[in-house]
C-alpha cells in the first residue's frame, strides 16, 4: 500500500482525529515552526534521568501527554490525542539517536523523524503498536514516496526481540552522499545518493511523539480504546551533527 508522507499523515490525524479547526493556525504554526528551524554544529546528550530534560524541547501537541517519569520521557495516547515534541536545532548532517520503547497497540503509531519545510522531505522510524517485533524505516522528497513499501527490520541476532517489552537504541545518520538507519548499533539499511534518482537531502529537524493511526488508510489498525491509556518512553536522546 502506498502511504503518504508521515508528516503529512500525522497532521491529516490530527485534524480529523481530534477535530482541531484548520483555521486555528494550530496546523500552520507547526509547519512554521519547522520553516523557521535554527541550525547548529553543536553536539547535545539529553538524559531524562534530569528533570529538567524536556525543557531542551519543544511541545507542539498535547502537553499533558507528555511527562517525565522514573528517568524516562514518556510519550501517552490518550483518547484525548496523542503528542508531538521537536528539538529546536537542526543540522544540515548529522546524526540522532534516542534509547526508545515503542508503544504496543493496534493503532498506536510510534515514531523519530527528521523532516524540512512543507513539502518535506522526510526520514523516518516508526513503529506501528500492532506489530511490536518490527520497526519501520521510509524516507519522502518533497513528500513523496520514492520507495513504496516500507523497509522493515528487527533487533540484531538471530533472535528478535519485542521492542514494546524492553529498550533499544535507534539512530537516523545524514550524510552527503547516504542516509542509513541503526537499531542498536547495528547498520539496517543504507540509502545511497544515486545521480538522476530523488534524494532527501532537506531533512533536518527532529520530531518524536506518538499518535492515533485509526484514520489511515487501514495500515495502521484501530485503536481500542479501552485497552488504554497507550505510552512510549525515551531513556536518553543524541544530538550530533558533522560540522
Amino acid at each position: 500500500m502506498i502511504r503518504t508522507s508521515l508528516l503529512a499523515t500525522y497532521l491529516a490525524c490530527v485534524a480529523t482525529s481530534f477535530a482541531v479547526p484548520t483555521s486555528n493556525d494550530k496546523l500552520n504554526v507547526r509547519q512554521a515552526g519547522l520553516s523557521e528551524r535554527k541550525f547548529t554544529c553543536n553536539s547535545a546528550v539529553i538524559d531524562f534521568s534530569d528533570p529538567q530534560a524536556l525543557s531542551k524541547f519543544n511541545v507542539e501537541w498535547c502537553p499533558q501527554n507528555v511527562y517525565q517519569n522514573n528517568g524516562t520521557l514518556v510519550w501517552r495516547l490518550s483518547s484525548e490525542c496523542g503528542t508531538t515534541i521537536t528539538y529546536p536545532l537542526d543540522f544540515q548532517y548529522g546524526k540522532i539517536e534516542g534509547r526508545i520503547r515503542m508503544a504496543p497497540g493496534s493503532g498506536v503509531v510510534t515514531t523519530m523523524l527528521l523532516a524540512g519545510p512543507a513539502p518535506s522531505d522526510e526520514l523516518d522510524w516508526e513503529w506501528v503498536g500492532k506489530d511490536t517485533w518490527t520497526a519501520q524505516s521510509m524516507y519522502f522528497v518533497k513528500g513523496q514516496r520514492v520507495d513504496q513499501e516500507a523497509q522493515y527490520f528487527h533487533t540484531p541476532g538471530d533472535v528478535a526481540q519485542d521492542m514494546g517489552a524492553g529498550f533499544h537504541n535507534y539512530a537516523i545518520e545524514v550524510n552527503k552522499d547516504s542516509i542509513k538507519w541503526y537499531i542498536d548499533n547495528w547498520l539496517t539499511r543504507t540509502l545511497p545518493k544515486t545521480d538522476g534518482v530523488p534524494f532527501p537531502s532537506g531533512a533536518s529537524g527532529t520530531r518524536m511523539g506518538v499518535w492515533d493511526g485509526s484514520q489511515t488508510s487501514g495500515w495502521a489498525g484501530t485503536v481500542d480504546w479501552a485497552q488504554g491509556p497507550f505510552t512510549a518512553e525515551m531513556q536518553w536522546f543524541k544530538f550530533t551533527p558533522y560540522c
